[in-house]
């Protein structure tokens, strides 16, 4: 009899994501460490994430060619290995450079490996059991341990962080959360599935609001809105369909830059106009910029306590930002004009398809890829997941941007 892996694969893609999305961090390294900037490292944590990128690999390679033929349409993304990889040899921490490429190639590939081992909806139940563990964890440890699941910083008192590291972490997951069951409600017909969709979806905002995350109920709110306005659309010809698709994309950039810099909302929330400091951290990130336009510092290479570009920019921001707080500068600063370049014909160009597709085929598949590729888009302009190592936002993007051909549009 020949036997199945597949409920292995089942196991370690669930364990993999909560990993990947640092959930349990604050039980694995110790529930005071890294609240303040959500940073966590640990000898223990390497080589549990080395292990998932060698099965990874493994799996992989029962599917390579498969895997092949979509990197042969995605050449974007083998430029970008390529470019991160190669810029090792102009860091100035060669050691930390070659580690993080490591990491970040391992982790691309499990996105990948998602997309190429799981049809959409198999996708969608994995991010069900992910993130309903993690709700219901998060409320177990936020009510009744909540010396383990609520901060309890100088900056930070009385959020929920639940499993997480800090509150930015579960608000993510949070909102990811929210997308899952929202269209689960939507793909899956039985009754007992629509109930619990409907109960996880209304868990996931709690959360987020015990939890103190603005970005995060801004972005349930906005995708919430762009998704439902779109599902009540009509189109009729291919250029009505052309004139939504810029008339969408146009208002989703517009809406969320407004939203992002309305100063009334910011005062509201005890936050000032420069977005928490990061418009003047912006400013001199420009200057070092200006300095290595082209190629960079090498991939994670700038904000390590070994570079002295970091030192420097520390003197000048004492609150020592562990990173740029914008994904867009994140990969100029690491990879250079060329590396931003490359990353945004190739994502953008991703984002624009699962949006055409869907205003042709009203495939609720391709409006979910859309509206997490919206919600990372908006996402970077004041955090980072692009290219970032062991993301789980980034994972799950990339297993959209593979399930993209799940849906073929006639022309």
């Amino acid at each position: 009899m020949k036997l199945s892996i597949r409920p292995f694969e089942n196991i370690f893609s669930v364990i993999s994501l909560i990993l990947f999305s640092q959930g349990f961090f604050n039980i694995i390294i110790g529930s005071s460490s890294s609240q303040e900037k959500g940073d966590v490292d640990s000898i223990f944590l390497r080589v549990v994430f080395l292990l998932i990128y060698l099965l990874t690999f493994a799996l992989l390679a029962f599917r390579q060619q498969r895997t092949l033929a979509f990197l042969k349409t995605h050449t974007w993304i083998v430029f970008l290995f390529g470019l991160t990889a190669a810029s090792v040899f102009w860091s100035n921490v060669p050691n930390i450079a070659f580690r993080k490429v490591v990491s970040f190639v391992g982790s691309s590939l499990f996105g990948l490996y998602l997309g190429s081992r799981f049809s959409f909806k198999e996708q969608l139940r994995l991010y069900g059991w992910v993130y309903g563990i993690s709700i219901l964890f998060t409320l177990l440890f936020a009510l009744g341990l909540p010396e383990i699941g609520v901060m309890n910083t100088a900056a930070i008192v009385g959020a929920w962080r639940g499993i997480y590291p800090h509150k930015n972490g579960l608000g993510q997951s949070m909102f990811a959360a929210f997308l899952t069951f929202y269209f689960w409600f939507g793909l899956y017909s039985e009754k007992k599935n629509k109930l619990i969709a409907i109960a996880f979806c209304l868990l996931s905002i709690v959360i987020i609001y015990f939890g103190e995350s603005a970005t995060s109920l801004i972005s349930v709110l906005f995708i919430f809105g762009i998704a439902e306005g779109l599902k009540r659309l009509s189109l009729k010809s291919k250029q009505s369909v052309f004139l939504v698709l810029l008339f969408t994309l146009f208002t989703c950039f517009i809406s969320f830059l407004l939203i992002a810099n309305f100063e009334a909302f910011l005062s509201a929330n005890s936050r000032d106009i420069t977005l928490s400091g990061r418009t003047p951290l912006w400013a001199t990130l420009w200057e070092f910029i200006q300095q290595r336009p082209f190629l960079g510092y090498g991939y994670e290479s700038f904000f390590v306590s070994q570079s002295r570009e970091s030192q420097l920019l520390w003197q000048v921001h004492s609150w020592k930002p562990p990173n740029t707080h914008n994904g867009y500068i994140h990969i100029w600063l690491h990879v250079g004009l060329v590396g931003l370049i490359i990353f945004s014909v190739g994502y953008f160009g991703c984002w624009f398809k699962s949006l055409y597709k869907y205003l042709v085929a009203k495939d609720l598949r391709m409006l979910w890829i859309f509206s997490f590729l919206t919600y990372t888009i908006f996402f970077n302009l004041t955090e980072v997941s692009f290219l970032a190592t062991n993301s789980n936002v980034w994972i799950m993007s990339l297993a959209c941007i593979y399930s993209l051909k799940e849906t073929r549009v006639t022309k």
